[in-house]
């Protein structure tokens, strides 16, 4: 008797009818073929994207390529079909990789990614607040979410378990200079790279892995700086979006001025202070809300789409 009735309930999708199954209590609704078939074309409509290629901006400097995505009708179709309704999840897609490199861009700093993109990145620079920063370490396992987080050198020496445990939960970990001096743009082009070798050796010795992100004390920087970096192989890293947390604002400021200023590919600027430990998770959830998802710098500098494609 139960195989009749699945039989009947597919036919009756196949012929654009809608049927309804009933399973003890509940009643479960089920699309017609046609809707099915609307719904899969609306989502391909908004959702297909050709890829974008980096590039050279004049105000942004160095702008992240972000990959294309294209869906198959058909395979997405009988997929819906199966299951009777229409499910995003179950898109059967890939990603179209654009044609340059991004390391063709590696010797202008970045300050955001695609305006494309979803997807919006958490920088995290770091020269105190260990406490703080734990804090925003669970919350950022408890939303699922990966950040960019830069250490001063002369704290990570003193703090290597930090380091490794921001390493260990996924989070990228980037150099923010030896020691954050008052005087940094006097520097010369051997005292950047001074700054920026010292911080990598203690960084990448904790970790055991290349540092390849930068990100300059204050934001600030000559093409002495950007050189520096660049000859060591490393991308230096900006923001379109401060939180400016490191002035002692409330929460309830800290997360409006972030939303006033998020935008698509957008990279938020915060340091672990005890405001930004309270306003992190509204931040989260509020961004989300706005359509967008968190990515590391390597994610948003690739332009790597993570979509899920049900293959």
């Amino acid at each position: 008797m139960k195989k009749i009735l699945v039989y009947a309930s597919f036919f009756m999708i196949l012929i654009g009818l809608r049927a309804r199954i009933q399973t003890g209590d509940e009643v479960v609704p089920v699309t017609s073929s046609e809707d099915i078939r609307m719904q899969v074309e609306a989502y391909m409509i908004e959702n297909e994207m050709a890829p974008r290629e980096p590039r050279y901006d004049p105000v942004w400097h160095f702008v992240p390529g972000l990959q294309g995505v294209e869906f198959d009708f058909e395979m997405s179709y009988q997929k819906m079909l199966t299951q009777g309704q229409f499910d995003p999840l179950l898109m059967v897609g890939r990603n179209i990789p654009y044609e340059s490199s991004s390391e063709e861009f590696r010797q202008h700093p970045i300050y955001r990614g695609n305006e494309g993109s979803p997807y919006v990145g958490l920088l995290i620079n770091v020269a105190w607040g260990g406490e703080e920063l734990a804090q925003m370490l669970d919350i950022l396992d408890e939303h699922n979410v990966q950040a960019s987080i830069f250490f001063e050198g002369k704290y990570a020496d003193k703090n290597r378990d930090l380091v490794l445990d921001v390493f260990n939960r996924g989070h990228i970990v980037g150099n923010h200079s030896y020691s954050h001096p008052a005087r940094w743009l006097s520097f010369s082009y051997d005292g950047f790279e001074e700054e920026i070798a010292r911080t990598n050796d203690i960084l990448a010795s904790t970790i055991g892995e290349e540092i390849i992100f930068f990100a300059p004390p204050g934001g600030a920087f000559t093409d002495d700086t950007i050189r520096a970096a660049y000859d060591q192989g490393m991308y230096t890293v900006l923001w379109s979006a401060d939180s400016i947390d490191w002035r002692g604002d409330s929460a309830n400021v800290l997360v409006n001025r972030v939303m006033n200023r998020i935008s698509s590919g957008g990279l938020i600027l915060t340091h672990p202070t005890l405001e930004t430990v309270i306003a992190l998770p509204e931040i989260i959830e509020r961004i989300r809300n706005e359509g967008y998802e968190f990515r590391r710098i390597d994610e948003i500098i690739s332009g790597e789409r993570v979509e899920h494609f049900g293959n």
